[in-house]
């Protein structure tokens, strides 16, 4: 019966391996080589079992000495000197300004008839011979014209058109266009050009200035233009379209 202590035959040739290669190292002189490899990796160990790293060593400052110092900042201003003045441009360079264009908005009806409405113009007065052509055109029938307008050149849906008509018919007729809205309606009292009538051979650029200070001034139009911007605009091209043509 084996004792208590003997090796089992696993165990007994994992001693007799590690004695061969001990003997190996010995043989190839690199015995000690091993074990001061094994006292290093246990010197570089810290207490809780993890190698440590070396550290890194900051970069020094360079000293006071050796910084030059910049020379003292120092105004004229404060020494009651006058001002230096220093030219950024070479003498002779030509400075070309470039002729600012006057901004426009382009509108082409169905028909393909063009119109550039200005936007930074408030004021655009008709003459008295533009004036007789209009009404020698409208024949008495404004409403009617640009009814026609709406129509034969300018082609627009159904509801648009009536949208356009009422709002114009209110401004001839000199009743004026108030803002009817619950919830962003003009306070009581507040019209767009009541008691003016209006027609072809006004200002109508005058009018859209007007309007967009109504506008500002009792509230915004939340209807997308329909209720002054859009049919303006309308008008305006009907003018232009009579005076351009034959």
């Amino acid at each position: 019966m084996s004792s208590e202590h003997e090796l089992s035959p696993y165990e007994q040739a994992r001693l007799d391996k590690i004695k061969r290669n001990e003997e190996r190292l010995a043989s190839l002189g690199l015995h000690d080589a091993k074990r001061k490899l094994v006292l290093a990796a246990a010197r570089r160990t810290n207490k809780r079992g993890r190698p440590t790293t070396p550290k890194k060593r900051r970069p020094t400052r360079a000293s006071a000495s050796a910084v030059t110092p910049s020379p003292p900042r120092s105004s004229r201003r404060l020494k009651l000197e006058p001002a230096r003045y220093v030219p950024l441009l070479d003498d002779g360079v030509t400075i070309r300004f470039r002729k600012i264009k006057q901004k426009t908005k382009k509108l082409t009806t169905s028909n393909g008839f063009k119109c550039d409405i200005p936007m930074d113009v408030s004021s655009s007065p008709l003459t008295e011979d533009e004036k007789a052509i209009l009404e020698t055109k409208m024949g008495g029938d404004f409403l009617g014209k640009f009814e026609d307008y709406l129509t034969q050149v300018d082609e627009v849906s159904d509801q648009n058109r009536r949208n356009v008509l009422r709002q114009i018919t209110k401004l001839a007729s000199g009743e004026g266009i108030r803002y009817e809205s619950h919830a962003y309606g003009w306070p009581e009292g507040c019209y767009f050009l009541e008691g003016i009538k209006v027609g072809p051979a006004d200002d109508i650029l005058k009018l859209m200035d007007i309007g967009r200070e109504c506008e500002e001034k009792w509230g915004k139009d939340h209807g997308n233009g329909w209720l002054l911007s859009h049919p303006l605009k309308k008008l305006y091209m009907f003018q232009q379209y009579h005076l351009q043509q034959d």
